[in-house]
């Protein structure tokens, strides 16, 4: 594709009188292939600007930048086109869009925001897509695949927007008639999922989370919201805004809706286009009607608790508004049966019943918390950690909700990047110096995971919270392998070999 063809519409024009070819698009100049186009963008870390010349050495055939060029690197490379643009994240929205030509424009495109459930909402409406005959593709936080065959792990909750259109159109060419997308905030702000043209968008919750990032939680929230504007700028017809109406900012979100864009509401509490009822959290299931305009349903998830209530709620409706009939969606819903780190369970047969779990916010392990004491159970033993170089201000909380809703609690480490362990436990015990006194600091997260499952008994419930789905540690010199789930196993069999491992 020329290079005129990709800003096509875009507001920015090439100065150049040449044809110019381009073979790629890319911000890293480590993949610039020959005939690429460059985007150098501004990072938290690292600035694009300081790689154009490694950029150019590689074969980029032009640059685009929110810098005027290097005089000098210009001199050495002058057969480059220079484009200039004052930010060029959007633009490298429109014109990764348009080298791909456009792939959501021929997929029905779902769109999920919100603090929790982006994950588990999107495996459930990914199986009641393929139930629907649709051979799906998702892009998420543990994975990007279609058809449940994973095309690559996620580098990011949302690819960057070159990236997501790559994989759009890689979804289109394995046959996808329809992409589930989970969409960060982060991505919203950087501009990454501007040019997708989406047919639903579904706002799951608001929590405090990433305020590192946001700075502020009506940032945050806004930064949500803005999945709305997109839905609203999407030529697609028949689209809808799908909210859980018990959440307290939905009556402000549904206020903001451009003029036209319909709502479908879903809620356990409130009235709503879609709500559950009677619900019935047990060992192995959880039971609820599901009450919609068509009438009532019952409902047998294999996932458990109330929060996954609202994420079935949340894909049943969004289903709807995508097209697919009400038997199908519940039918869909109900094949689900595990969600890689999402209170997933681990069992080898041992009499106490083990779950690693994703909860990385206060919030969210009060949530998983309180679903778990809903279950028969004797005591609660929680296995918890914060990751290093986030957000701090969530770190007390964590604590409190631990010790609050938890029999005993291991503090430990979780990916400490570069930080201090020392800083993240003692901002972790803000929340529990002279109020709690059943929990302890282990640093090493193997070592704690083999400490609490030692320690279960015959109907307890062990709950390791935090990396989820998660193979890896991240240490301050290295990366090394680390799954919870692992761990777990392994530490069942040493208690069940009776090895031992410590009591609490």
């Amino acid at each position: 594709m020329t290079l005129k063809e990709i800003f096509k519409n875009t507001g920015t024009t090439p100065d150049t009188g040449q044809t110019v070819e381009i073979t790629a698009i890319t911000n890293d100049s480590r993949k610039v292939v020959k005939g690429a186009l460059f985007f150098a963008l501004p990072g938290a870390r690292t600035d694009g600007n300081l790689y154009i010349r490694q950029a150019l050495e590689n074969g980029a055939s032009a640059v685009v930048s929110q810098n005027a060029p290097d005089p000098a690197v210009k001199a050495a490379y002058p057969s480059a086109v220079w484009l200039s643009s004052g930010d060029i994240s959007p633009l490298l929205s429109s014109a990764a869009a348009n080298f791909y030509s456009n792939p959501s424009a021929e997929l029905k495109v779902a769109g999920l925001t919100g603090t929790k459930g982006k994950t588990t909402t999107a495996y459930l409406l990914e199986s009641i897509l393929a139930a629907h005959g649709d051979k799906p593709g998702v892009a998420g936080t543990i994975d990007y695949r279609v058809d449940g065959r994973p095309l690559a792990k996620a580098s990011n909750t949302t690819p960057l927007a070159h990236d997501l259109q790559a994989l759009l159109r890689a979804m289109v060419s394995a046959g996808a008639k329809s992409a589930v997308l989970e969409v960060s905030s982060h991505a919203l702000v950087q501009k990454r999922a501007d040019d997708v043209q989406f047919d639903c968008a579904v706002f799951t919750n608001l929590q405090s989370d990433h305020m590192d990032f946001h700075k502020t939680r009506e940032n945050y929230f806004l930064a949500k919201a803005g999945i709305f504007e997109l839905l609203a700028a999407s030529p697609k017809k028949n689209k809808s805004a799908v909210i859980n109406a018990d959440d307290q900012k939905a009556p402000e979100l549904i206020s903001m809706l451009s003029p036209g864009l319909s709502a479908l509401t879903f809620a356990v509490d409130c009235d709503a286009d879609f709500r559950a009822s009677s619900v019935k959290i047990l060992e192995q299931k959880t039971l609820f009607i599901l009450e919609t305009p068509e009438g009532k349903t019952p409902v047998a998830l294999n996932l458990l608790g109330l929060h996954n209530v609202y994420n079935a709620l949340a894909a049943i409706t969004a289903a709807y508004a995508l097209g697919v009939g009400l038997e199908t969606a519940v039918k869909g819903a109900e094949a689900l049966t595990r969600v890689p780190g999402r209170l997933e369970r681990v069992d080898l047969g041992q009499d106490f019943t083990v779950f690693v779990d994703y909860a990385h916010t206060g919030a969210a392990l009060e949530s998983v918390l309180a679903n778990l004491k809903k279950m028969p159970h004797q005591k609660i033993i929680t296995v918890f950690g914060c990751g290093g170089d986030r957000d701090r201000t969530k770190r007390a909380h964590m604590g409190e909700a631990s010790c609050s809703l938890s029999d005993r609690v291991i503090v430990t480490s979780d990916n400490p990047r570069t930080e201090d362990p020392a800083q993240i436990f003692s901002d972790i015990e803000k929340g529990l110096a002279g109020i709690f006194s059943n929990y302890e600091v282990l640093p090493d997260r193997r070592e704690a995971i083999f400490r609490a499952i030692a320690a279960a008994s015959k109907g307890d419930i062990v709950l390791i919270a935090g990396k989820g789905h998660e193979d890896y540690q991240i240490l301050k010199d290295k990366t090394i392998h680390f799954s919870d789930r692992e761990e777990a196993g392994e530490a069942i069999k040493n208690k069940m070999n009776g090895l031992g491992g410590g009591v609490l």
